[in-house]
């Protein structure tokens, strides 16, 4: 499918959505930067995308500035509720069992109050605007409540999503007949909202009145109102990271800073971007710091992980060494790294070269399921991410943030911020955006090529591949023992993710593309 594309000069916007994308450019428009434009975009993505997002989930904000150099992040993550313990968890999910004894249980805790925590994402956008942006909220935050009020259309994807979903969303009545209009959507409560949100900021959201709507609407949830007047955006400045000449943030997304690391470690520019040397690498950078990050990464409060040994250089030299050339490890295993220490997206620059990536999401597509009476607030699934009971993987605790995977990544060169990418679909964020990055920095594809180019995944269970990979090579990377799939894209799966970025050419001008399929991109002249 083609990317969308545009290019020129003064900067520009790339989204999954085409009305996102054209809100975002009027605030550019209109003499704003590119934060401005991410948050005035990421709010019309709130109301046109809402099987995506919503001022109900949560996400991470990159930024890149040109005249100071400095990259900020804010991570506005789903937490754990106060009272979210395994044990907590446990017996919740008894009582929905009990009565919902037709349900499965892993439905149980995927879907409805098990699974909804603390929702970020208005927290971060106003944070955004405090820190960062130079309109004012309600300027902001308007054309999202225009959207709203004039209804919300059903486009094909969110359809297919409906009906992909039916079965699952009759059991939440309230989100059922929400939907139930095959046209449009009301969106007055919403806009309601988003109006109170412009007015007062996240003390609107986070409040006595729009809390308590929340909290009543998850019977047998975690989530109190006490949950959510005491969260918190993490605002911060944070380190670069280094790649072939570039530096790069990712808002602490350690998946894209380990992998680079280690494909650092080989000479990638001399091999085409099909050869099947350069597949294997990539497949093995990939899979090794997947398997890293789902042992070891997670929540970056957390003293106990390793989180800078996962960045560590010197670590990716000590893995990248166990790398053969001519077969893939038959398992990949974690490494050590103690001694070294329903999604959417954004991306614009401005007529500055300041550069800004938003990731923001629900999770599942329609997230929890549960819409908040009156409000319009779709409430995201983003407990599911955590390890809910005893014995797994990134085990939930009071207070903490589940792993990620999604590098919301800003770049620059010598000369100044040089691109921005995010992406959608779960973790084959990560892979998408760095089968872009590599195809643009070391295959020299131009913007629209290097997003549109056939992409691999692997998280260290076999490798997939688009249909476009060349026959070949998917051959010669079976005979080197990688358990091949092709993996074909359509319009509701997205096996390597979906791929928005801003990338600045030597002459100045901006080209801004998204893809595969419904993305959208433009660019100012």
């Amino acid at each position: 499918m083609t990317p969308a594309f545009a290019s020129g000069r003064g900067g520009g916007v790339a989204a999954g959505h085409p009305v996102a994308a054209e809100v975002g450019l009027a605030a550019l428009r209109d003499g704003g930067n590119a934060v401005d434009a991410v948050v005035a975009a990421a709010f019309a993505a709130f109301v046109v995308e809402p099987a995506m997002c919503g001022i109900g989930g949560h996400g991470r904000l990159s930024v890149r500035f040109a005249r100071s150099g400095e990259a900020w992040g804010i991570d506005h993550f789903i937490v754990a509720p106060q009272a979210a313990t395994p044990a907590a968890c446990e017996g919740a999910l008894a009582d929905l069992a009990a009565h919902h004894p037709a349900v499965p249980r892993p439905e149980l805790a995927e879907h409805g109050p098990l699974s909804v925590g603390v929702p970020g994402a208005v927290a971060g956008m106003c944070a955004a605007i405090r820190r960062f942006a130079t309109m004012d909220r309600a300027r902001l935050i308007a054309p999202a409540i225009a959207l709203a009020e004039a209804g919300i259309p059903i486009d094909a994807r969110t359809a297919g999503l409906i009906a992909s979903r039916a079965a699952i969303i009759a059991r939440f009545p309230p989100l059922a007949q929400w939907l139930a209009d095959g046209h449009r959507l009301d969106g007055r409560a919403l806009a309601a909202t988003l109006r109170a949100i412009a007015a007062e900021g996240e003390a609107a959201f986070y409040g006595d009145t729009i809390a308590a709507a929340m909290t009543r609407a998850l019977p047998g949830g975690l989530l109190t109102a006490a949950d959510l007047a005491t969260y918190r955006p993490r605002v911060f400045r944070q380190d670069l990271a280094f790649y072939r000449g570039l530096t790069y943030a990712t808002c602490d997304d350690l998946i894209a800073i380990e992998a680079l690391n280690l494909l650092e470690r080989f000479d990638l520019a001399s091999l085409g971007a099909d050869a099947p040397l350069a597949r294997h690498l990539l497949a093995e950078a990939l899979a090794q710091a997947f398997v890293d990050n789902a042992m070891y990464g997670g929540d970056p409060g957390n003293p106990e992980l390793p989180l800078r040994g996962l960045a560590d250089k010197a670590y990716a030299a000590q893995v990248a060494a166990t790398f053969a050339l001519d077969r893939a490890r038959t398992r990949v295993a974690p490494g050590n790294p103690r001694p070294f220490r329903g999604t959417t997206q954004i991306c614009a620059a401005d007529r500055d070269d300041n550069v800004a990536s938003l990731i923001t999401s629900i999770d599942s597509a329609f997230g929890s399921m549960v819409l908040v009476p009156g409000t319009g607030i779709l409430l995201g699934n983003g407990l599911q991410l955590f390890g809910l009971f005893e014995g797994g993987l990134n085990p939930i605790a009071p207070g903490r943030m589940p792993l990620y995977g999604a590098p919301v990544m800003v770049v620059a060169d010598a000369t100044g911020p040089r691109g921005a990418f995010a992406g959608a679909g779960g973790y084959r964020i990560a892979s998408g955006i760095l089968n872009t990055f590599v195809n643009l920095v070391d295959h020299g594809m131009p913007l629209d090529r290097a997003i549109e180019h056939p992409r691999l995944h692997s998280d260290g269970q076999g490798v997939e591949v688009d249909p476009g990979v060349p026959e070949a090579t998917r051959r010669a990377l079976a005979d080197m023992g990688h358990r091949v799939r092709v993996a074909a894209p359509s319009p509701l799966v997205w096996p390597f993710g979906r791929t928005s970025a801003v990338w600045r050419a030597a002459d100045g001008s901006w080209a801004a593309a998204s893809g595969p399929g419904c993305g959208a991109a433009v660019a100012l002249p």
